[in-house]
């Protein structure tokens, strides 16, 4: 009965070994976990450009962005490592801090058009949030992420 015990825990080992590590592959930074959040409401966001009816819920969601951009401002992109010297990581921090306090003031005039129902100025701003994203996604992401 031992020898099977041992047989039944090494195979259950074998089958959850892969989970085990699949579950070290998914842990986030919290600056990665208010990126997620952001980017969640960020959809909702594009599609109620199409339908001024959700506006309202739009600008709620646009809400939550700005609460979840201001979160990560302080937060320590997973680049700032592989940059060399102390004036190099402050230059690389000052500029990811300028951007994300840039994205914040853009995400508050967004709130304010979808309150004010207006479409023209709404689209204005998430096509520069959407340039702006990318633009700090390539600097301040590693690559193989997204």
């Amino acid at each position: 009965m031992k020898k099977y015990t041992s047989i039944f825990f090494a195979i259950a080992f074998v089958f959850a070994a892969p989970f085990v590590v699949q579950a070290d592959e998914d842990d986030h930074t919290p600056l990665e976990e208010e990126m997620d959040a952001m980017n969640k409401s960020w959809r909702h966001v594009r599609r109620a450009l199409r339908d001024p009816a959700k506006f309202a819920d739009a600008a709620k969601k646009v809400e939550t962005m700005i609460v979840h951009a201001e979160k990560s401002i302080e937060m320590e992109p997973i680049l700032l490592a592989e940059q060399e010297g102390a004036e190099a990581k402050k230059k690389f921090m000052e500029g990811y801090q300028k951007g994300m306090r840039y994205t914040v003031k853009m995400l508050k005039e967004l709130q304010a058009a979808f309150e004010a129902g207006d479409a023209e100025k709404a689209t204005e701003l998430v096509s520069k949030l959407n340039d702006a994203r990318k633009k700090g996604h390539q600097k301040y992401k590693p690559e193989d992420e997204d």
